[in-house]
């Protein structure tokens, strides 16, 4: 169970999105405060897609068979589980290996030239986070009428300018940990039998190390909020030039995640 926790919130802790997010958040006024309601955000979901399910799981008489199950590996319900959890890790490989593939032609077919390299660069330099090009479009979001949510992202980008921390609290809550790989972390959980002590000790820990980007970007802000921003900025740079590789590595993580707790193997 240990291993497969950890394994599971690695990507979570590594998504590039997260790096971009903590660099808008770290750029803006008062960034201790910014980053730790969105570290705020960030729990509250965790809690909500992880926790709340598996305490609810486990103290819900009607849930009790299907938790018995899950932990006997002689069950359907367990034998079910492991062979989703080996098609699914499969099939992610096969993504990962197609991908890795694409990859190398690519850069065998890539003729350098001066002209296509300034644009990718000019291109590169003016790509955001999905969170500032979400905010931006409620730039002309009309003050009256419109549909609902251009009116909400219109009121969001306008607290956003304004420098409103509840901006930030609502990105954490957004920006969550993914919910499939949260939803195998709790099969994982609740399919090794242990007590619920232990179960809610391991639940703890995959939040903590999913959020580890971002607990270290706090405290090392609050300790030397300058050079914090210069090494998470370079960092940026740097996994911007390499975002194809990390998704080949995170997917090809995942996937032999899934193959060898599907085996049992974790």
């Amino acid at each position: 169970m240990w291993s497969s926790v950890a394994v599971l919130a690695l990507p979570i802790a590594l998504d590039p999105v997260r790096l971009g997010v903590n660099l808008l958040l770290i750029s803006r006024p008062r960034p201790a405060q910014n980053l730790l309601l969105y570290w705020v955000g960030c729990v509250t979901a965790s809690f909500v897609l992880l926790l709340v399910p598996l305490l609810v799981l486990r103290f819900t008489p009607t849930f009790s068979p299907f938790v018995h199950d899950l932990a006997n590996p002689t069950t359907t319900v367990s034998s079910t589980l492991r062979h989703v959890e080996i098609v699914l890790g499969v099939l992610l490989l096969a993504v990962a290996a197609v991908l890795a593939v694409r990859l190398v032609t690519r850069r065998r077919t890539e003729v350098p030239a001066g002209d296509a390299k300034t644009s990718t660069l000019v291109a590169d330099s003016d790509a955001s986070s999905p969170v500032s090009r979400l905010l931006k479009r409620g730039q002309d979001a009309p003050a009256a009428g419109g549909s609902a949510i251009q009116r909400l992202l219109g009121r969001a980008n306008n607290a956003w300018e304004s420098g409103a921390l509840w901006v930030a609290l609502a990105i954490g809550f957004w920006a969550g940990p993914n919910p499939s790989l949260v939803t195998f972390a709790l099969a994982s959980i609740l399919a090794s039998g242990a007590a619920i002590g232990t179960q809610i000790g391991a639940a703890v820990v995959f939040i903590v190390e999913s959020l580890a980007v971002v607990e270290i970007v706090l405290i090392s802000n609050l300790v030397a909020p300058t050079k914090t921003e210069a090494a998470l900025r370079l960092l940026h740079d740097r996994v911007r030039g390499y975002r194809r590789q990390i998704v080949v590595a995170i997917l090809t993580l995942v996937g032999i995640a899934f193959v060898a707790q599907g085996t049992g193997s974790l």
